[in-house]
C-alpha cells in the first residue's frame, strides 16, 4: 500500500507503481480532503510538495477516513502508463503525478545491472480530484536512459512541487521542467547525467520556496546544491558539494527571517542561505547512505539516517560554521533509525 505522507525512495520495501497508487490516493483526497473542503477546510485541498505542505508528512487539518479497501470510501479510480514512485502532489481541485513509460515491446525497465536499452517517456499528468478524469498529459522528455537502477527503484522517483500557478517537474538526468497548471512549458533546464552509486538511480525531489526553486546533485562524480528562478529557471547560484549519491530532498526553513535550505548527506547536513548559497552551517555524524528527509519545528531541525548504523540529531538553528561535537547538538539517538523514511513531525496538544 502507498502510503502519500512517506511516498517511496530507494530502496523501498517492494516495487510499487503508480496504477496502485493512484486508487490509494483518491481514497485519502475523496473521502477525507474533500469531505473537509466542504466543511471549510481549505487546507486540506493543498498537498503541494513532497511530505505535504509543513514538509513534515503532516496534514495539519486533516481529516481522513480510517478505513478503505477497493470499494469502500473509494470516489474514482484511473488507471496509469508506466512506474513512478513520486508522491501525487495537490492543488485545489487538480492531481499532479509523474511517471516513466517504456516504449516498444521489450517489457519491463532493464535490470540494475544491464545498461537500457528501450525508449521511455517521462510524463507529466494532471487529473481533475473530483473525476479522476486526465485533464493534461505531457511528454517532458522521451529518451534512452543512460544507466539502470535498483529494481525496486524508478525512472520517475522524483516528486512535483507546485505553488498553485507553476508546476515544477524533476525526472533527474532528464532534466527539470516548468509548466503553468493548465499544462504550457514555460522552461526547461539540463543538468547533465548523473552517476549514482552503483546503479541505484536516483530520487531527490526539488524543493520550492517563494520565487526559488532549489535542486541539489549528489554522485559519484562533481557534486552541486543550484537554485533557479521560478520564473524563468534563471540560475541564481551554484554551489559545489563534495559527497557521495543522495537521495534525500533539500528541507527550506525560515529562521530570524532568513531562508536557508537545509541537505541530509552521508558526509555532513548541510545548511545554505537560499537568497546568496552561502555556507551556513553544516555538521557531521550522519550514517552512509542518507536518504531521510530532515524535519524541523521551534528552531530545531530532526536529521537522520539508519544504513550501516544509527543517527538521530536534533540541531538548534541559529549557529554558523561546523557544529559537529558541539551544544547546537540537543541530543542524539544512535539506535534504530530508519534507513528509508523519513520522520514524521507533529505537534503535541496539552
Amino acid at each position: 500500500m502507498v502510503d502519500i505522507d512517506d511516498g517511496m525512495r530507494w530502496p523501498q520495501a517492494g516495487p510499487v507503481n503508480l496504477k496502485t497508487a493512484l486508487a490509494h490516493i483518491a481514497v485519502l483526497l475523496a473521502a477525507g480532503s474533500l469531505m473537509a473542503a466542504e466543511t471549510g477546510g481549505e487546507a486540506n485541498r493543498f498537498w503541494p510538495q513532497w511530505r505535504g505542505p509543513l514538509c513534515s508528512g503532516v496534514g495539519p487539518e486533516a481529516d481522513p477516513p480510517l478505513q478503505w479497501s477497493e470499494t469502500q470510501n473509494v470516489k474514482w479510480k484511473a488507471a496509469l502508463p508506466g512506474d513512478g514512485n513520486s508522491t501525487p502532489i495537490v492543488w485545489g481541485n487538480r492531481v499532479f503525478m509523474l511517471t516513466a513509460v517504456p516504449m516498444g515491446s521489450q517489457g519491463a525497465p532493464a535490470p540494475v545491472s544491464d545498461i537500457p536499452t528501450q525508449e521511455y517517456q517521462f510524463l507529466v499528468l494532471c487529473f481533475d480530484r473530483q473525476t479522476g478524469k486526465v485533464l493534461w498529459q505531457k511528454i517532458a522528455r522521451q529518451e534512452v536512459p543512460h544507466e539502470g537502477h535498483q529494481q525496486n527503484n524508478t525512472y520517475a522517483s522524483a516528486s512535483p512541487v507546485t505553488d498553485g500557478k507553476l508546476v515544477c517537474a524533476f525526472f533527474g538526468s532528464r532534466g527539470l521542467h516548468c509548466y503553468d497548471v493548465e499544462g504550457n512549458l514555460k522552461w526547461e533546464k539540463d543538468f547533465g547525467k548523473m552517476k549514482t552509486k552503483m546503479g541505484f538511480g536516483e530520487g531527490s525531489s526539488p524543493a520550492l520556496y517563494g520565487d526559488t526553486v532549489v535542486v541539489y546533485w549528489d554522485q559519484e562524480g562533481d557534486d552541486f546544491i543550484t537554485a533557479m528562478d521560478k520564473q524563468t529557471g534563471k540560475e541564481l547560484w551554484r554551489q559545489p558539494r563534495h559527497e557521495s549519491t543522495g537521495w534525500s530532498t533539500p528541507l527550506v526553513v525560515e529562521h530570524d527571517g532568513r531562508p536557508q535550505v537545509i541537505i541530509n548527506a552521508t558526509g555532513k547536513v548541510c545548511s545554505y542561505d537560499l537568497a546568496s548559497g552561502h555556507l551556513l552551517w553544516e555538521c557531521g555524524g550522519q550514517t552512509a547512505n542518507a536518504i531521510p528527509t530532515p524535519v524541523a519545528s521551534h528552531e530545531v531541525v530532526y536529521v537522520t539516517s539508519g544504513f550501516r548504523g544509527s543517527t538521530l540529531e536534533a540541531i538548534k538553528l541559529g549557529r554558523t560554521g561546523d557544529l559537529t561535537g558541539t551544544d547546537a547538538i540537543l541530543w542524539s539517538q544512535h539506535k534504530d533509525t530508519p534507513y528509508v523514511p523519513s520522520p514524521l513531525l507533529a505537534a503535541c496538544r496539552a
